[in-house]
């Protein structure tokens, strides 16, 4: 990827090696996602119902992470981009995966990135929440106050489950369409009609 920090090629790597053993699959790198964010929801929903603000706030970020970066890494790296992600090494940032993810997969409905309105006052990014809070900021530290003298702003536990709960269930998709031999292009296109919105049905007046 454009600015990577090594010096030499990754492929190269006895641990990248491994790494592409492991995860280069895309069944394999669908199923280990989905377990590793079905252990996030359970923990973080337990900090969130036993009001530990900061032990959950600080980890928002990284569930999303694990499925963007999955869902880049499934459908839209090239092999080369794959052996970088895979590598771990920077840049390997949400941010730019997220763009791309967003206009392959949610074809443009992804919020993140996009500016909110704030709770009082002038408005915000999603995206920005998540990285004060995985880099453990002074903003994060703040708005972990808010949310203790401020419960009522506090989302439910159920609520956010229910979110990741989504994520685990489309990976599960995913790791049985490829496991039964479905090429990525048709995964990819099963994919987007699974984040597309619910049409919903209205009858007509009579």
């Amino acid at each position: 990827m454009s600015g990577c920090r090594t010096t030499g090629p990754h492929a190269g790597d006895p641990i990248v090696q491994g790494l592409i053993l492991q995860f280069a699959p895309p069944e394999k790198m669908a199923i280990w996602t989905r377990v590793a964010i079905a252990e996030l929801r359970e923990s973080i929903c337990r900090d969130m119902a036993e009001n530990r603000v900061f032990a959950w706030y600080s980890r928002l970020r990284l569930p999303e992470e694990l499925y963007v970066r999955t869902l880049y890494a499934l459908f839209i790296a090239t092999d080369k981009e794959l052996i970088h992600i895979l590598s771990g090494v920077t840049p390997n940032g949400l941010s730019p995966l997220y763009s791309k993810v967003n206009e392959v997969v949610f074809e443009g409905r992804g919020l993140l990135q996009a500016s909110q309105p704030g709770l009082k006052q002038g408005t915000f990014r999603p995206i920005n929440i998540l990285h004060d809070g995985a880099h453990g900021s002074f903003p994060a530290f703040m708005a972990c106050i808010g949310l203790s003298r401020n419960p009522q702003n506090v989302p439910s536990p159920e609520r956010h489950g229910e979110h990741l709960q989504r994520y685990c269930a489309f990976l599960d998709y995913m790791h049985g369409m490829f496991k039964a031999g479905k090429t990525r292009p048709e995964v990819l296109a099963a994919v987007k009609q699974l984040h597309r919105p619910a049409k919903v049905e209205t009858k007509e007046k009579s």
